[in-house]
Order: C-alpha cells, then structure tokens, then sequence
C-alpha cells in the first residue's frame, strides 16, 4: 500500500492548480494532480468534485501547504529595497535581479 495522500489545493481553474503543482516540485516535492478532466461533469456530479486538485503525501503537508500559501499571497517576508551597485536603479525587494541592468541583488540585501 502506497503512502496516504492529503489535498492542499483545489480550484475550478486548472491553470491555477497547474501553477501550485509547479510550485511545489520546483522546490522537490512529490505532487499527484486529480480531476483534471472533470469538468465537463459539472451539472451531473457536485460541482465540488469536479475541482482540478494538487495532492501530497501526507508527511509533506506542512511545507507543500506553505508553498501553496506563498504561491497564491506572497512570501510572508517582504524582503528590503535595495540599490542595484550596477547602475544605482533603486529596486523594491521583490526583485532579485535589477530589471534594468540585469544584476543579481548583492548578498547584504539578499532576503532574510
């Protein structure tokens, strides 16, 4: 018997869900999506259960639910602005790299 699964993520959308799953395996989890063609039931089965869903293994429902979390809100930390040594662009600390020329952020404003 196979190792017990739990839902961290379920939408209408399968765009949506296909970006969640590959949030989640690009930080090297396993990720089983379900439903994908359901669809086309909605109206004969509970619309509910026609949701596309990203399912994990259960020993790995914390860190899957908080890239779940991070993917649709945001990181929980908003790292600081920083000044791009490059070219002086002042960049908000979403950005790694400066959108102008192209640098990496320097490691003394990395995010925390």
């Amino acid at each position: 018997m196979g190792a017990v699964q739990v839902c961290v993520f379920r939408h209408p959308n399968v765009l949506l869900v296909s970006h969640v799953r590959n949030v989640i395996e690009n930080a090297g989890l396993a990720v089983t999506l379900r439903n994908l063609t359901l669809a086309g039931g909605a109206g004969e089965l509970p619309p509910d259960q026609c949701e596309a869903e990203v399912w994990v293994d259960a020993e790995i429902e914390a860190p899957a639910s908080e890239l779940v979390r991070e993917a649709l809100d945001g990181p929980a930390v908003v790292a600081p602005g920083w000044r791009c040594p490059g070219c002086a662009e002042q960049l908000e600390g979403v950005f790694d790299r400066c959108w102008q020329c192209g640098r990496e952020r320097p490691a003394e404003f990395a995010s925390i």
